[in-house]
């Protein structure tokens, strides 16, 4: 199965944000059980490394330590012009989310893991927090 994370959830991860951080590891667990493919936009990254430094306010040696291991973990999925011509053209309001989705469409992805279930209405795929994924996982396995 493939499942791709959006921004915020690796977020949770790297910051360690402790109101969702169980269900997030748990997912990160799958992956290293070889149990799921893990994958993300390479346009996160940057805004991951940004949210954590300046917000978060993690000292810039441990949020690119935090970051490799992530990126060994969840591979990072590039956006081409035919994906950002997509999302320009894509009934989203919200141009980042368009990215995200139409990066996780073209690598074959099966669901998508956010927080914000409601910045992908008009999604294809399956669309899930990670305590919903999680439970329809186990459901199925």
């Amino acid at each position: 199965m493939k499942v791709f994370l959006d921004t915020n959830i690796m977020i949770d991860l790297l910051a360690e944000r402790k109101m969702w951080l169980l269900p997030a590891m748990e997912i990160l667990e799958l992956t290293n059980s070889n149990k799921i493919d893990l994958f993300c936009s390479i346009i996160s990254l940057p805004t991951v490394s940004y949210i954590m430094e300046r917000q978060a306010k993690i000292p810039h040696d441990i949020v690119i330590s935090k970051m490799e291991r992530l990126v060994n973990i969840c591979e990072p999925i590039y956006a081409d012009k035919q994906i950002a011509l997509r999302a320009l053209n894509s009934s989203f309001k919200d141009f980042e989310d368009a990215m995200q989705y139409y990066s996780a469409i073209a690598e074959g992805c099966d669901v998508i893991i956010t927080r914000n279930k409601k910045d992908f209405s008009d999604a294809h795929i399956d669309v899930m927090d990670p305590q919903e994924f999680l439970d329809k996982f186990y459901g199925e396995n």
